[in-house]
């Protein structure tokens, strides 16, 4: 069954969460609402970590490089897999939303061996992938042993500030202190207006946890986080 067309992707259409899969080789849509809970209906061939990804390391920074892919829409997690590595696919884009992507952060995905009905994916698990470099993080699992590649030419203050912080305390914890973070700004903002500010998201995850002023920021980031602080201290 190799040879069958197959292929799923989630992704956002004027506010509205569009899964799709391929059935009988045409993409049909559907709208099952939270992502989390339909992950498990989407992904009936995920297997356990160990039966598709026995390298540790290579896996913590995958979700690493993950989670820095999060905080920004222009970058991307682009991965080339054979026609038979769905269970690959599967099995690591569960693990990357349970174990690596912040709780309000949405990344649209798309994986199979045909194109998908949209564009503008974040993390991609696809036979053939789009021409061009692009923003973030690239695999090959075709190849015999798979590598990790980061292109991170400019990144922004969350990034910077996470990117630093993830050798001394792990990607466990910080996660942990980004939600709880992230759930403080969703309280007064709501949560697309907290997922969109990571900038305020890392700044209060600092103020609550450690010194702010030991993380570089510049001065066209600083007056846009100056703004967003006054959006959030103004719903007190």
């Amino acid at each position: 069954m190799h040879n069958a067309p197959w292929g799923f992707c989630c992704f956002e259409d004027e506010g509205q969460t569009v899964f799709a899969r391929i059935t009988d080789g045409r993409w049909e849509k559907s709208f099952p609402g939270e992502l989390r809970q339909a992950l498990e209906a989407l992904l009936p061939q995920r297997r356990e970590m160990s039966s598709v990804l026995r390298d540790a390391v290579f896996l913590e920074a995958l979700r690493d490089a993950a989670l820095l892919v999060s905080l920004d829409p222009r970058a991307c997690l682009r991965c080339k897999i054979r026609a038979d590595q769905r269970d690959l696919a599967e099995t690591l884009l569960c693990d990357l939303y349970d174990n690596a992507l912040p709780a309000l952060q949405f990344l649209p995905f798309a994986a199979g061996t045909e194109a998908p009905p949209a564009q503008g994916f974040q993390l991609l698990f696809l036979t053939d992938l789009p021409a061009g470099n692009a923003e973030g993080a690239s695999v090959d699992f075709t190849a015999a042993q798979p590598a990790l590649q980061l292109s991170f030419p400019r990144l922004g203050f969350a990034q910077r500030t996470l990117r630093a912080l993830l050798p001394p305390l792990g990607l466990g914890l910080l996660r942990s202190m980004w939600d709880a973070a992230a759930q403080a700004a969703a309280e007064r903002l709501g949560a697309r207006c907290a997922a969109e500010y990571t900038d305020l998201t890392a700044w209060l995850m600092l103020r609550r946890n450690f010194s702010a002023n030991e993380h570089e920021i510049s001065e066209q980031e600083y007056a846009q986080l100056e703004r967003r602080m006054g959006e959030y201290e103004a719903e007190d």
